[in-house]
């Protein structure tokens, strides 16, 4: 997996995908995309019909309860 720079400025890796996404966070690709994705500031995104996720940012987020 490519690494870049997550919204924090750290280094992080790019998950890829609705089922990788799931995978990651113990969920399944369903609830990412019409759960996760859609709450206010969410680290899911979307480009181009591809849902991706900056690992880093996703953890910190799911910590934080989702704020």
């Amino acid at each position: 997996m490519r690494k870049t720079h997550s919204a924090s400025g750290n280094p992080s890796r790019i998950i890829w995908t609705l089922p990788a996404i799931g995978r990651r966070i113990g969920v399944g690709a369903d609830f990412v995309r019409d759960t996760l994705a859609k709450q206010p500031g969410s680290p899911v995104k979307e480009i181009g019909g591809r849902y991706y996720a900056f690992e880093e940012d996703l953890i910190t987020y799911l910590r934080r309860g989702g704020h």
